[in-house]
């Protein structure tokens, strides 16, 4: 009986013992490591836990760790940083010729800034397309957009959005919107982020006929993200506008392919819609480009 006792008593020990087994030096440096890669932390968790199922708590506590340190970091960050501080955005470029029957140039320059703050996301926007038919020009469209976020929760925010374009093949001189409203994303995951965003908007408008339109509209837009692997991104962006006279939309649909470090290679089709064009211009303008982009 004691023998027996006594085997039992060392089977419960040794099961303990396995139980509390410490997690290998070398694993937890791998998973320390990958911190700042949430994939490739993902995948090496996982193999952890399968090469170390007793350790698994402590693998659980030290991911957990982790990324309250992350956390704690990016809040002292966001907290000390000042004005001019804390912006990041990307440079984009392209241009095309042609020669022969035809003589075509064009360039689209376009800019993006972006700063976030412990309860703000700012943005900045600049976009240019110029083109030229056998000396004469064929496009020419400015734009510049502000739209500044405050996060109540991760997904559900408050917006403003200031922008002024310009764009005499679509119809108008020069229009400046303002729009406040709120935003909710629907989906947000490390991934995929979709969010869509209403509310009422103002809007002047100067057409090229020399009408001039001030008016109450409302605004919707959708915006996406989908990091379709480590190289390859889509981003959807699209805007309504409705008020009395006119309804406008725009949607800019992106393939951002990453080349080499901050270098990426960008194909965009963009399209631009107005219901109630001056006479004698078509209600739709699509634009496609082909741009090298720079991160910073």
């Amino acid at each position: 009986m004691k023998s027996s006792f006594a085997v039992a008593a060392l089977a419960m020990l040794s099961a303990t013992a396995a139980t509390a087994a410490a997690l290998p030096p070398a694993v937890a440096a791998m998973i320390d490591a990958a911190a700042a890669n949430p994939d490739q932390l993902k995948a090496i968790v996982e193999i952890a836990r399968k090469t170390n199922p007793d350790a698994t708590a402590e693998i659980d506590a030290r991911v957990a760790g982790l990324a309250a340190a992350q956390a704690a970091a990016r809040e002292e960050t966001l907290a000390s940083q000042g004005l001019m501080d804390g912006w990041s955005g990307q440079g984009e470029a392209g241009a095309f010729l042609t020669s022969g029957n035809t003589r075509n140039r064009g360039v689209a320059i376009g800019a993006n800034l972006v700063k976030e703050t412990r309860k703000w996301k700012h943005s900045l926007r600049g976009l240019v397309d110029y083109q030229e038919d056998d000396g004469v020009i064929s496009r020419e469209r400015y734009f510049a957009g502000y739209e500044g976020n405050y996060n109540f929760t991760p997904d559900f925010y408050a917006l403003l959005t200031l922008s002024y374009e310009r764009d005499v093949f679509s119809g108008f001189d020069r229009r400046f919107a303002q729009s406040v409203g709120i935003g909710y994303k629907v989906v947000n995951t490390p991934r995929l982020v979709v969010g869509i965003e209403g509310g009422p908007a103002l809007r002047q408008t100067r057409f090229t006929n020399g009408f001039d339109d001030n008016a109450f509209a409302a605004r919707g837009a959708l915006n996406a993200r989908w990091l379709i692997n480590d190289a390859l991104t889509f981003t959807q962006n699209a805007t309504v506008f409705y008020d009395s006279f006119n309804t406008s939309v725009y949607s800019l649909s992106s393939f951002t392919a990453k080349l080499n470090g901050a270098l990426s290679a960008r194909l965009s089709f963009q399209l631009n819609s107005e219901s109630n064009p001056p006479i004698g211009l078509e209600n739709l303008d699509t634009i496609s480009r082909v741009t090298l982009v720079y991160a910073f």
